[in-house]
């Protein structure tokens, strides 16, 4: 890692040339704070000076190796909050000046200087697809919103998480009077309680999660029980008719220790299990537990031609509204900020991110 590095300068209304400075994973493990040439302003999008960017479990799964670039090197980050500095010709109703944020485009980008963006708003259905190499279709313009002055950087920051929990849920609600659990206590899982406690109307919502720490937030934030992992697997079978599973990758040698299948068998025949988490290793399901009690496997898909880019344009002006109500606990969910040229403290929140308590890790430009 390269020591901490001056910021360019630029200023809201000034359009930056040259270079710019991000964070890029080389390989697993390897991460670099670089020099990087600032990218051009399409000409139906914006380019955004970047004012903050959370960590997400995501970004993490790049780092150790869960998850995979088309090529490397990659910028990470995708929880990004920047403020307009070029508007392009052909895009009309966005200001120089304005902050926001937005939703899908791609997992990357988000850990540099600036930011380009080919916005898609509310009520707009704007289109242009093409085949990942991750296998699915995906939108080359992301979902997108401005953000209004009365919500701060901090909690703006937190609008495209609560969108992808709230994509996910929207699409696989629980019904009237389900018991629910949400497999894993990190950000995603507080996100995803705190909408099923307040919104739904469950008999009942738990969480469990291998942290200690976090299992004592989800408590504090939405849970009427918070199991470590062998508490769980003491959850009396038939306990459940909805799971939320927003756990990491996970490496169970034993199936009796797995989280995932604890929670299959703790759902009662006909569950239904909503599988959030993403990872490209191979992870541990319990097929027969699936086929002899017929629980539903369900997701909100990445891909466009199932959840079109206009749809979560939708979504994600009502997590801003999720945010701005308070309903999601924004202003307690950052529990650290760390500055963006700080490359050593950056790279200790990937390297130690799977055991810390923190639930939201800001890096913060400005």
């Amino acid at each position: 890692m390269s020591s901490l590095i001056e910021s360019p300068s630029a200023t809201p209304h000034r359009t930056p040339t040259g270079e710019m400075f991000g964070y890029q994973l080389d390989a697993p493990g390897s991460l670099s704070f670089r020099s990087l040439p600032v990218p051009s302003t399409p000409e139906d999008g914006v380019l955004m000076r970047t004012i903050a960017t959370s960590i997400c479990s995501t970004d993490i799964s790049f780092y150790e190796g869960n998850l995979f670039p088309q090529q490397y090197p990659v910028t990470l980050g995708h929880e990004y909050l920047g403020r307009v500095v070029e508007v392009g010709r052909r895009l009309s109703g966005i200001s120089v000046g304005e902050r926001i944020v937005y939703w899908g485009q791609s997992d990357f980008g988000g850990l540099a200087q600036y930011q380009t963006l080919r916005p898609v708003f509310a009520r707009q259905s704007l289109r242009d697809h093409f085949f990942a190499e991750r296998d699915f279709m995906d939108d080359a313009r992301a979902a997108a919103v401005v953000v209004p002055d009365e919500i701060g950087d901090d909690h703006a920051s937190l609008i495209e998480p609560v969108t992808g929990a709230l994509r996910s849920i929207l699409r696989n609600p629980p019904e009237v009077g389900d018991r629910v659990l949400v497999l894993g206590a990190g950000p995603i899982g507080i996100i995803a309680g705190a909408i099923f406690a307040a919104l739904y109307a469950t008999s009942g919502v738990d969480a469990t999660d291998a942290v200690p720490a976090r299992t004592a937030q989800a408590s504090h934030f939405f849970a009427d029980n918070a199991y470590l992992p062998d508490e769980l697997a003491a959850v009396p079978e038939s306990t459940y008719d909805y799971v939320f599973d927003c756990l990491p990758p996970l490496n169970v040698a034993d199936p009796a220790a797995c989280p995932r299948r604890n929670a299959m068998l703790a759902l009662k025949p006909g569950g239904k299990y909503v599988l959030y988490g993403a990872s490209q290793t191979r992870q541990l399901l319990d097929t027969w537990l699936m086929l002899s009690k017929g629980l539903r496997i369900v997701s909100a898909s990445f891909d466009v031609r199932s959840y079109p880019m206009h749809m979560t344009a939708l979504v994600i002006d009502k997590a801003m509204e999720l945010i701005r109500r308070g309903i999601v606990p924004a202003a307690e969910m950052v529990t650290q900020r760390v500055p963006f040229t700080d490359a050593a403290a950056v790279e200790g929140v990937f390297a130690n991110y799977r055991g810390t308590p923190h639930l939201k890790t800001v890096i913060h430009h400005e």
